[in-house]
């Protein structure tokens, strides 16, 4: 039976409990062996000639098991019971009390005849009496009304609670679905750091290895995306499991435009290595720079953490640096007035050993699909920022590098 046909038999006005006869307080394995024991006695083929009232008591046990069996309808049963059970106890009560009343109105209308012996009573002392009765009546139903006007604002209070509850529980998952929503995806920022969107690559320098360089380097790893800069570091002599003696083993970083494609080398590339791809038969391993993936929120999700480790080449005492702070440092730009305003196009071009007059900015003088003076100044200085910065990567890479090999000489020393 599904949980809708047991919650609307949980409104049924059949007291289950004694149809079982069980007590309101019986557990699951109490109800389940009073059901056990009392269908056998209306079940169709445990009787002879069974009559449509036993299949009915019968299904009628059935619905009294799966209410009561089931914890969240047998709540709402029970809740059901009780107020059915309050109201009957108020209507006893009203009746118990009209007639108590009756009675001691007969009682006394007794009394009075048997003093007064055949003396008539008065019309006004009748009126009296029904007078109080109708007034006792009144009393006794504006209680009544009382107790279900405070029963229903007391419900009526629970439910707002319940809304309010609600309403805040939403608001939560609004501002949350907000926020979310208001998250950057970094992996198309332009702004991610050179280290962050910066892979290793290790080989070996012999046979098909040994020729390796920063073009073979840009070709292979061109369809995972837009290259940026590529360069190589200092080759290395190292023991390598199952070879003898030493061996020379080549790093070099492929800086990617968008760190999407630094993902896609790291994951795709260690793939290309493991099925033994052929052009990249020399590869030994391709990982982060940085020592681990950088977190990007919703798309660091998509890339696993085995594809964020370093090569078995990489020594375990490696640690990985933060990234230098860029440094804007142009000729005569330290040396500018502090006049408390920004420099103006003017000012560089006097630092900068001379550049065209304000008049000659004129973007009428130069050709058509030219950049302007301004943008060829803003363009050089993007451009001298960015080689300041990938020296830095190349530096810090090669210092952590270095640090590497001599923890690696210490432990192997001790």
């Amino acid at each position: 039976m599904s949980t809708d046909d047991l919650k609307a038999h949980a409104a049924s006005d059949q007291d289950f409990y004694a149809l079982l006869g069980v007590s309101p307080a019986a557990n699951e394995s109490e109800i389940r062996r009073a059901y056990r024991r009392t269908a056998l006695k209306y079940h169709p083929d445990k009787i002879a000639n069974p009559t449509q009232a036993d299949i009915d008591k019968f299904h009628t046990l059935q619905i009294a098991n799966d209410v009561l069996s089931d914890p969240d309808v047998k709540q709402l049963y029970d809740n059901a019971r009780e107020a059915r059970m309050r109201k009957q106890r108020e209507r006893d009560q009203l009746d118990a009390a009209r007639r108590e009343m009756v009675e001691d109105l007969e009682k006394r209308e007794r009394a009075g005849a048997d003093q007064q012996r055949g003396v008539k009573r008065s019309w006004m002392a009748d009126e009296d009496a029904e007078t109080k009765l109708a007034a006792e009546i009144e009393r006794i139903a504006q209680d009544g009304r009382r107790r279900r006007r405070e029963a229903a604002e007391k419900l009526q209070k629970e439910l707002d609670e319940e809304q309010k509850v609600i309403d805040r529980e939403e608001e939560e998952k609004r501002k949350a679905a907000d926020r979310s929503s208001q998250k950057v995806d970094r992996s198309q920022d332009a702004n991610v750091g050179e280290l962050e969107r910066s892979v290793k690559v290790r080989w070996e320098r012999e046979g098909s290895g040994l020729e390796v360089g920063v073009d073979s380097l840009k070709k292979l790893f061109a369809e995972f995306g837009k290259i940026e800069a590529a360069f190589l570091l200092k080759d290395k002599r190292k023991k390598v499991e199952g070879k003898k003696g030493k061996v020379t083993i080549a790093t070099g970083v492929v800086v990617f435009e968008s760190i999407v494609g630094a993902h896609a080398a790291v994951l795709d590339g260690e793939k290309k290595i493991r099925h033994a791809d052929r052009d990249w038969a020399f590869v030994d391993s391709v990982f982060w720079a940085s020592g681990e993936g950088p977190d990007l929120g919703a798309t660091a999700s998509s890339a696993p953490a085995k594809d964020s480790e370093p090569a078995p080449l990489k020594s375990s005492t490696e640690t990985s640096k933060p990234a230098a702070a860029p440094n804007f440092n142009f000729p005569g730009l330290n040396s500018a007035p502090k006049t408390g305003k920004a420099p103006s196009f003017g000012y560089f071009a006097s630092a900068a050993g001379g550049m065209p007059k304000a008049s000659s900015f004129n973007s009428s003088a130069r050709p058509a699909g030219m950049p302007s003076f301004q943008d060829e100044v803003l363009m050089k200085m993007k451009a001298a920022q960015r080689d300041k910065e990938r020296k830095a990567l190349e530096d810090q890479l090669a210092q952590e590098d270095e640090a590497a090999d001599a923890a690696e000489a210490s432990k192997q020393a001790s």
